[in-house]
C-alpha cells in the first residue's frame, strides 16, 4: 500500500485503503505509516505541522513532568518526548497493538510499563495525572470527538497542566466525512474540519482553562466520501488552571535564523 494523496497533492497520513479502525491491527500497517512519517521528519518547514508540532513540544516539556501521548499511533513525537521527559515519564496510549508495538521496537528505551492500548474515550488513568497530554491528528478521525476532548482534559493536571491539539479547522460550520445519526459507526475512519466557532465552544465547555491556538499552518485540500474541501492545519494547546511558565510558540524569524545556523538546516 502507498500513502494516498488528496487533490492538490497534499498527503493524508493514512496508507491507502485504511477505512476501518480495525485495519490498524494489520500487519504492515504500522511499519509502513512509521516508515511514511520518518521519511517526512527532515522537513523543518514552518508551513509543516508535525514539524511545528515537535518545535512547540521541545519548546514547552520539561524534564521529569510526565506526559501521555493519546493516539500516539507509530510515535513520531516519541523523539521529542525522550530528549525532553525521559523513558520513565513518556506514557503511550494507541487502541491499536500494532501500533505500541512499532513504538517499542523502534524506541527500546520506552517502559513498556508506561504503554496502554485502549480507547480514547476511557484512559486507563486517574483524573489529573499528567502535566503534559499530546493528542494529534486523532480527533478529526472519530465518531465523538467533545467527548475524548472530556477525556483528555480530565487526565490533564488541573493545576497548570497543558493538553496539546492537533486538529483540522475550517471557516463556518463542520465538514468533511462526517458521522452519521445519533449512533455513527465506532469502526470507521473519518475525515473531519470542524468549524472554528462549533470547536471553540467544545473547548470552553471543559471547563476553566486558557486556550491558545496557532491557526492556519498551512491549509489542506482533502477529500473523504464527497465533496472536495479545505482544511486549515492548526494546534490548540490548552492550560488548565495557573500556567506554571509562560507558553513558548516561536516565531518565523526564529525558525529561520536556527535553520541559518544549523547544519543540514
Amino acid at each position: 500500500m502507498s500513502e494516498k494523496e488528496a487533490p492538490g497533492g497534499t498527503q493524508t497520513g493514512a496508507p491507502a485503503g485504511v477505512i476501518q479502525v480495525g485495519q490498524w491491527e494489520e500487519a504492515g500497517v504500522a511499519r509502513e505509516l512509521g516508515e511514511t512519517w520518518e521519511s517526512r521528519r527532515g522537513r523543518r518547514r514552518w508551513s509543516n505541522e508535525r514539524y511545528r508540532m515537535s518545535l512547540l513540544l521541545r519548546k514547552n516539556l520539561v524534564p521529569g513532568e510526565d506526559l501521555v501521548d493519546v493516539g500516539c499511533g507509530p510515535g513520531f513525537y516519541v523523539p521529542v518526548y525522550l530528549d525532553a521527559v525521559g523513558p520513565e515519564h513518556t506514557y503511550l496510549v494507541d487502541q491499536s497493538s500494532q501500533m505500541l508495538a512499532h513504538c517499542l521496537a523502534h524506541y527500546p528505551s520506552l517502559k513498556s510499563k508506561n504503554l496502554a492500548q485502549g480507547p480514547i474515550y476511557s484512559l486507563p488513568f486517574p483524573s489529573g495525572r499528567f502535566d503534559a497530554v499530546v493528542n494529534c491528528d486523532v480527533l478529526m478521525h472519530i465518531p465523538h470527538y467533545t467527548k475524548a476532548l472530556k477525556e483528555l482534559f480530565r487526565v490533564c493536571n488541573p493545576s497548570g497542566g497543558r493538553v496539546f491539539l492537533r486538529v483540522n479547522l475550517t471557516e463556518g460550520r463542520t465538514y468533511g466525512d462526517l458521522p452519521e445519526g445519533d449512533n455513527p459507526d465506532p469502526g470507521k475512519i473519518y475525515w473531519i474540519a470542524y468549524g472554528r466557532t462549533e470547536f471553540r465552544k467544545a473547548l470552553e465547555d471543559l471547563g476553566p482553562a486558557s486556550i491558545e491556538v496557532i491557526d492556519r499552518i498551512c491549509r489542506k485540500p482533502l477529500k473523504r466520501g464527497g465533496d472536495t474541501f479545505v482544511a486549515d492545519a492548526a494546534i490548540v494547546v490548552l492550560t488548565r488552571g495557573q500556567a506554571r511558565r509562560p507558553l513558548r510558540k516561536g516565531s518565523l524569524l526564529g525558525h529561520l535564523v536556527h535553520k541559518a545556523f544549523t547544519l543540514g538546516g
